[in-house]
């Protein structure tokens, strides 16, 4: 039944594995998988601790993330993760817990027993059928040769002396012609992955249904000479947490003596890998001083982990004030989860001190992998992503370049829904749909294999109103950067015009000097509407320089003072309606 069963996965992992996406093939392939171990052990009477299948229910989580979320952060570490939690188990179920790593290496390294089996039963199979024997099937396979290679000389002969005869043999010639390489390559490449997950199936589940000898370990007594050294080093640790303790909750906690040059990032960085290193220490020394049942060193101990903990909160404060000015990541975020796992896991630690018989790396082990689970199905994109965009105390802007990057399908809902906030400016609404356009465009059919609920609801998306959406904003934006840049050339030359007056929010003129000869000057004369949004150059208008003068009201009336000479000796007053278009003499009767 193991070969059979082996036989049986290796074929169905090909169907479902082979050139396609992961997706509910996983589920499938974990039932199909986990079906044929459990009937194999339970027919031969190897299920020892049926504790160990609590452990189907975070492999269930962990494989349904496959074909519920798009998302690839997890995507190749939930496999692994996978394997070793099937191995853990079964090395649970069949009271070889101890020996597991001894089954992973075996099965990895030692194919012996997989294919003794395999020749085995082959054998008998062969037996069964009354196959010729070996020495006939070598007279077979000789003899069958010599006839292809004979025969193939005369067809090729023939073929070549009449070419009716050799036009018979033309589809032949063009299958060779058209035979695609890539496709044989991969057909072999797939019958070779077969063999090798046959073969490490089969090797897994005789493995499994190995009689490991239990070596008995020769307790050893703690010595007393090395309890003041422990004592020793419990004290000076604890009094260089305490004095570290007292510095962060002064300068960090209070905010005294933050400079200026303050480095948010340096700072986040170097507390988190000191936490790492602080903590790694702190685990060792208590799993070593634990073993001393003192009183002294379990109040030292206890003082050990509370200082840990305050080192702990005191990182995480740092990661937030880094995250609060330039935003979160993947990676800021994976910084928040692990230390609120170490905090965590001091609960069964210091119940460990307190009471030795509970072992606290069982306890860790659990609430690790609860935690690894939990944050499967959290949506870490989607946090990430809206975190980022609702950011609004810091000077830092958005990064959508860096949201670009990290989303997928699973996102694309919340995207949608700040693509309609008002608040959003239209170079970031452009931002936003071209990440929706670009998840839009990827969207493909997916087989039975490989459907995925988030990659499924990309089929209803409308992409052609996206992409009048994004043209629309693109001449909204086109025309706000021409406005700011108008803007900004008015406020740069100011000084320039001779004369400037806002005469209501629709009209506004602006008169500048743009030449000047021999007296005389010519005037350029702009006008601006709609709140500064539309400028247009309205006239530009030969005048003296000097004494001439101008002067606008409503609706495009204005008037223009000109002397008829450089000296002065008359002048005339010209009217426009058109606000500086024309001008017209206005004649004055004579007296």
């Amino acid at each position: 039944m193991e070969v059979v069963g082996s036989i049986l996965l290796s074929i169905v992992q090909s169907i479902l594995f082979y050139g396609k996406e992961l997706g509910i093939s996983i589920i499938l392939f974990l039932i199909l998988a986990n079906g044929i171990l459990y009937y194999i052990l339970y027919k031969k009477n190897k299920i020892y601790n049926k504790k160990g299948f609590f452990l189907l229910i975070p492999i269930a989580l962990l494989g349904s993330t496959y074909f519920i979320f798009a998302n690839r952060v997890f995507y190749a570490m939930n496999l692994l993760v996978l394997a070793l939690l099937h191995i853990l188990m079964y090395a649970i179920v069949t009271n070889n817990f101890i020996h597991t790593g001894n089954i992973a290496v075996d099965t990895a390294i030692d194919l012996e027993d997989a294919i003794t089996i395999t020749k085995e039963k082959t054998k008998k199979v062969i037996g069964k059928q009354k196959i010729v024997e070996k020495e006939r099937i070598k007279k077979v396979a000789i003899s069958v040769f010599f006839v292809f290679v004979i025969v193939g000389i005369i067809l090729l002969l023939l073929a070549s002396a009449d070419s009716i005869f050799a036009s018979l043999f033309s589809g032949v010639s063009v299958f060779f012609k058209n035979m695609n390489m890539p496709t044989i390559w991969s057909l072999m490449l797939r019958v070779v992955i077969i063999a090798v997950v046959y073969l490490f199936f089969l090797n897994y589940t005789l493995k499994l249904q190995k009689e490991y000898k239990q070596e008995e370990k020769k307790t050893k007594n703690v010595k007393n000479e090395y309890e003041f050294t422990i004592k020793l080093l419990l004290i000076a640790l604890n009094i260089i947490y305490l004095v570290f303790c007292f510095i962060q909750i002064k300068s960090l906690f209070a905010k005294i003596n933050m400079q200026e040059t303050f480095n948010y990032a340096n700072y986040a960085r170097t507390g988190f890998f000191q936490l790492m290193f602080v903590s790694i220490i702190n685990f060792a020394i208590i799993l070593v001083s634990n073993r001393y049942d003192k009183k002294l060193i379990k109040i030292l101990n206890l003082l050990l982990v509370i200082f840990t903990v305050v080192i702990a909160i005191s990182s995480m404060y740092r990661m937030y004030m880094y995250e609060m000015e330039y935003g979160l990541t993947y990676l800021r975020m994976f910084v928040y989860i692990i230390l609120v796992t170490e905090i965590i896991c001091f609960i069964p630690i210091l119940l460990s001190i307190l009471n030795k018989r509970q072992h606290f790396i069982k306890a860790c082990f659990i609430i690790v992998l609860c935690i690894y689970c939990v944050i499967n199905y959290m949506n870490l994109e989607k946090i990430i992503i809206k975190k980022n965009m609702d950011r609004q105390i810091s000077s830092v802007p958005v990064d959508y370049e860096y949201i670009a990057s990290i989303a997928s399908e699973d996102s694309f809902n919340i995207l949608e829904e700040k693509l309609q906030d008002e608040n959003r400016t239209t170079k970031e609404k452009l931002e936003i749909v071209d990440i929706l356009l670009r998840l839009a465009n990827n969207a493909k059919s997916l087989s039975l294999q490989e459907w995925n609920i988030s990659k499924a609801k990309m089929k209803n998306v409308d992409i052609e109103n996206l992409q009048k959406e994004r043209e629309t904003l693109e001449k909204i934006y086109d025309e706000e950067r021409k406005n700011e840049e108008r803007k900004i050339e008015e406020t740069t030359k100011p000084s320039t015009y001779l004369y400037h007056e806002i005469i209501n929010e629709n009209e506004e003129y602006f008169v500048e000097q743009i030449d000047s000869v021999m007296g005389t000057a010519v005037w350029k004369i702009e006008k601006s509407t709609n709140d500064k949004k539309d400028y247009q150059i309205v006239n530009e208008r030969l005048v003296v320089s000097t004494p001439s003068k101008i002067k606008f009201f409503e609706n495009g009336l204005g008037f223009l003072e000109r002397p008829t000479s450089i000296y002065c000796e008359k002048s005339e007053l010209l009217v426009t309606h058109d606000s500086g278009k024309t001008f017209e003499t206005i004649q004055f009767p004579n007296r």
